[in-house]
């Protein structure tokens, strides 16, 4: 089972994030992130179930958050990404809402 699921609207590309997501998971996500964000759309992140994140699968969250028009983190983000948040300071990138 992947650790992302993507959807996207004309507006939106919404992945939430579950389980863990390593370097495994990091070269589909960038593809699948590429693919949506080819089209001005908003980036949000619901990060709820998220057990585990690595830096390689943060790095492809940074590159996407770039390209978006905006970022938003739904709100009640799990611990793993909080923790994650803090240890390489991207707080400000990622905020919650």
């Amino acid at each position: 089972m992947s650790a992302f699921h993507l959807e996207t609207t004309d507006q939106v590309a919404l992945v939430r994030l579950a389980g863990e997501l390593t370097i495994e998971e990091a070269s589909a996500l960038q593809v699948a992130l590429r693919t949506a964000l080819r089209l001005p759309r908003d980036l949000v992140l619901e990060p709820a179930e998220l057990g585990r994140i690595d830096v390689a699968a943060l790095q492809v969250l940074l590159a996407a958050a770039r390209t978006a028009r905006s970022v938003r983190v739904a709100p009640a983000p799990a611990p793993a990404w909080t923790a994650a948040l803090e240890r390489y300071a991207l707080g400000a990138v990622f905020a919650t809402t």
